[in-house]
C-alpha cells in the first residue's frame, strides 16, 4: 500500500522543475513548450538570431507541425531583453479594417506597461488619427480601440508604421509576429494592402517582422512570386518534419520519467505511423501514457490507436462529407496507391471524371488542408485521416 501511494504521489525534479508521475508529458492541441517541445536545434538558434539581428523571417509549414510554438520557444529562449515581442494571429480575420485595428491595438499592449500609460500616449503615436480607447472592468482584459474608418483607410500608413514609431520614441527593438499570414490574400482589394504594408515595413530599421503560415501554396505565391509585393521579404524557413533519430530519445525518456517503459521498437513503431507528425506523434504517446501501467506492449499500441481513431472519426466523416463526389473519389484512389490519376483505366477505375476535374479537385483539397503536393506527388496532410480512410475503403 505505501509503495502504491508512493509511485501515486511521488514527484521529482528535472531541470529545476516539478514533474508530477500521473500528469502526461505529452502536449498537443495547444502551444507545446519547454520540456514537451521537441529538438528543433537548430531552427531555434536562426530564429532567436534574426530576432536578435534584425532579420525579417518568413516560417512555412504545414498545420500541428509546430511552427507557432517554435516561435514561442524561440522567443522565450530569447535572451535580450530589450526586445519586445508582439503576436496576432490572423486565422479569423477577414478585413483590413479588422487587422488594422487589431495591429495597432497589440503593437500599444506590448509596448506600454500600464493602463494610465497607454491612455496617456498613446493618442501622441498619430498625427492624423484619433483613436477612441475603452478598458473593461478587469485589470488583466485588453483594450478596446476603435478608429473612425474612413479617416483611418486615408491616414493607414500612421497604423502600419506604428511599431516603428514607438520603436523609436520609447528606445526600443519590437518584433512582430503574425500567425496564419496568407490570410492576408484573402482580403478584399488584398494587393492594395500588401502594397502598403510591404512599402512601409520595409524602411523600419527598429522592427523586425516574423511572418508564417500553413498553407504552403499561398505562403509561396506570398513570399515567393516576383510580381507580389512581398517577394523575398525576408528569410525563408521551409519547416521539415522532426527526425525519427530526435524523436526516439525524447519519446523514452518521457515515458521513463514518470516511471513506465517504452522500448525503442515500439517507439519507432509511433513516430513511423504517425510519419513523424508533431502532433500527432504527441497525441498517440499521450493515448499510449494512459493505458500504460507500466510497460508498454503491442495490444497497447493497438488499443491506444483504436481510440484515436473512434474519438476522430466524426471529424473525419464531416470532412467527407463536405467534398464532392469527384473529390471523394480521387481520397478514394490516392489512398489505393494509385498515382496515374489522368491514365484512362485509373479514371475508369474511380470515376474521376475528366482530366480538368482531376486538376481541379488537388487544388480544391489542397486548399481544404487534406492533401499536401511536392512536385507530382500527392499525399496527405493528416496522417491518422489516411489511416481512417484505408480501414474505410
Amino acid at each position: 500500500m505505501l509503495l502504491h501511494f508512493t509511485k501515486l504521489y511521488y514527484t521529482f525534479v528535472y531541470n529545476t522543475k516539478l514533474y508530477n508521475m500521473n500528469v502526461s508529458p505529452f502536449q498537443y492541441g495547444k502551444i507545446v513548450t519547454e520540456r514537451a517541445f521537441v529538438n528543433r536545434t537548430r531552427e531555434k538558434e536562426l530564429l532567436i538570431h534574426h530576432f536578435q539581428s534584425g532579420i525579417n523571417t518568413i516560417l512555412i509549414s504545414p498545420r500541428r507541425w509546430g511552427k507557432t510554438s517554435l516561435v514561442k520557444e524561440s522567443v522565450r529562449l530569447t535572451l535580450d531583453k530589450g526586445i519586445k515581442f508582439v503576436f496576432i494571429d490572423l486565422f479569423s480575420i477577414r478585413d483590413e479594417q479588422e487587422f488594422l485595428t487589431i495591429f495597432a491595438r497589440e503593437v500599444m499592449m506590448a509596448t506600454m506597461n500600464k493602463r494610465e500609460e497607454l491612455l496617456k500616449d498613446a493618442r501622441g503615436w498619430f498625427k492624423q488619427l484619433l483613436p477612441v480607447m475603452s478598458f473593461g472592468i478587469d485589470p488583466s482584459s485588453k483594450i478596446s480601440i476603435k478608429f473612425n474608418w474612413e479617416e483611418a483607410k486615408k491616414h493607414r500608413d500612421e497604423i502600419i508604421n506604428l511599431p516603428e514609431i514607438i520603436a523609436k520614441k520609447k528606445k526600443l527593438r519590437i518584433v512582430v509576429c503574425l500567425d496564419e499570414f496568407q490570410n492576408i490574400a484573402r482580403f478584399p482589394e488584398n494587393l492594395s494592402i500588401e502594397n502598403e504594408l510591404r512599402s512601409c515595413w520595409q524602411h523600419h530599421q527598429n522592427v523586425t517582422y516574423c511572418l508564417f503560415g500553413s498553407k504552403r501554396h499561398m505562403m509561396l505565391e506570398l513570399f515567393n512570386q516576383s510580381e507580389r509585393p512581398f517577394y523575398r521579404f525576408g528569410d525563408m524557413i521551409l519547416l521539415e518534419k522532426i527526425a525519427t533519430a530526435e524523436w526516439i530519445p525524447f519519446i523514452i525518456d518521457r515515458f521513463s520519467e514518470c516511471g513506465k517503459t517504452i522500448s525503442r521498437e515500439h517507439a519507432e513503431f509511433i513516430i513511423r505511423l504517425m510519419k513523424n507528425h508533431p502532433y500527432y506523434i504527441q497525441m498517440y504517446c499521450d493515448y499510449t501514457w494512459t493505458l500504460t501501467s507500466d510497460l508498454v506492449n503491442k495490444e497497447i499500441l493497438d488499443r491506444a490507436l483504436e481510440e484515436m481513431i473512434d474519438h476522430t472519426s466524426f471529424l473525419f466523416q464531416e470532412d467527407l462529407e463536405s467534398l464532392s463526389i469527384t473529390q471523394l473519389n480521387l481520397i478514394k484512389a490516392i489512398s489505393a496507391g494509385e498515382n496515374q490519376f489522368t491514365a484512362k483505366a485509373v479514371m475508369d477505375k474511380y470515376r474521376l471524371g475528366t482530366p480538368h476535374n482531376v486538376v481541379k479537385n488537388k487544388e480544391v483539397l489542397r486548399f481544404k488542408d487534406i492533401l499536401d503536393t511536392q512536385g507530382n506527388q500527392l499525399s496527405f496532410l493528416d496522417p491518422l485521416f489516411e489511416i481512417w480512410l484505408k480501414k474505410m475503403f
